[in-house]
């Protein structure tokens, strides 16, 4: 327990990664009766994958990094319930506009985003101008996490605690 809790104070778990991301393109509906007046409908593109954070999360101090350089996109992430509310297209869902709520990022994002994550399931969302091609850019992500100090100085100190009075009652059955 002494030894856990002093490397959970000074250790630090982290990795980085850039993943390639994509903005579904809008539709259009050619206009009638005039021609010009096209209807163009925009999607936001959700995560097939869901991000699990476990329970046990609620002990580190976890800190999620997302940047990305390309102008006119954002990233965002939302609870992977919220994929109810769009339709399933082959590894990614598509999404109305403003049709999901954001619990990170989102539309008012630029070009970074900060996150501590709780204990959840989620998914990332990606959405920017409205264009008739598909848009692909690369996002960079990092993540840092830590065991809280509070737990590892309560834990190294139950662990202390534990070790004198274990040496207490050694020396005590030693002299009898």
């Amino acid at each position: 327990m002494i030894i856990f809790s002093s490397l959970g104070i000074t250790q630090d778990i982290s990795d980085a990664d850039t993943v390639d991301t994509m903005l579904p393109p809008c539709t259009v509906e050619d206009g009638l009766p005039f021609v010009g007046d096209d209807e163009i409908t925009c999607y936001w593109g959700m995560s097939g994958e869901i991000l699990e954070i476990p329970s046990e999360a609620i002990a580190a101090d976890v800190d999620v990094e997302i940047i990305w350089q390309k102008a006119g996109v954002w990233i965002g992430i939302a609870e992977a319930s919220e994929a109810s509310k769009c339709e399933l297209k082959g590894d990614y869902y598509e999404c109305e506009k403003d049709s999901i709520n954001m619990i990170a990022g989102g539309p008012s994002s630029d070009g970074e985003i900060t996150w501590q994550p709780v204990p959840g399931e989620y998914r990332f969302v990606a959405g920017g101008d409205d264009s008739q091609t598909l848009q692909q850019f690369d996002v960079d992500w990092s993540y840092q996490a830590s065991l809280k100090s509070i737990l590892a100085v309560s834990l190294l100190l139950a662990g202390l605690s534990f070790a004198i009075v274990g040496a207490v009652m050694w020396y005590r059955q030693r002299i009898r």
